[in-house]
């Protein structure tokens, strides 16, 4: 039986259209959600939807049941620097909120599931040096729509 910490993740797996911002600049990405490594990470693969894509991340994401939290590595195209450090994070209910504790400020990213659309958002945020947190970019995640499955008429 899958634990409610995994059970949580597991929503993220399939196919995502992803749209936001990052400061004030729109922007949209396909992602896509599946187990990796036996199971142990959930791997959010994110690319750009621009041509040649600008942007492209793997988000790794797993329950440690005896710490009773979640790890994750965000690599992207920025490359090693900013794989360094390692987040860790606490899940309330629907939202999981993880923590990068990076010697220049910290990011923290929240993930909020809501079970009755089947979406999800992502709010990143960054800290500055007076320690406040101001948003560094946020985005809705959400199934394609498929050809005779529109739930949504404007799509």
């Amino acid at each position: 039986m899958t634990s409610p910490d995994n059970a949580y993740l597991d929503e993220l797996q399939g196919e995502w259209n992803m749209a936001g911002t990052i400061g004030d600049r729109p922007v949209r990405y396909r992602a896509n959600g599946e187990r990796v490594l036996q199971g142990g990470f959930l791997r959010l693969h994110m690319v750009d939807v621009s041509v040649p894509p600008k942007y492209e991340a793997d988000v790794y994401i797993g329950f440690d049941a005896k710490a009773g939290d979640y790890v994750t590595h965000w690599l992207d195209r920025f490359g090693a620097a900013g794989a360094r450090v390692v987040a860790t994070g606490k899940r309330d209910g629907q939202r999981l909120v993880i923590l990068f504790p990076y010697a220049e400020g910290a990011f923290r990213d929240t993930f909020a599931f809501d079970a009755k659309s089947g979406a999800w958002s992502l709010l990143l945020e960054a800290q500055g040096r007076d320690g406040a947190w101001s948003t560094f970019a946020n985005y809705r995640l959400e199934r394609p729509v498929s050809e005779g499955n529109a739930s949504h008429p404007d799509r």
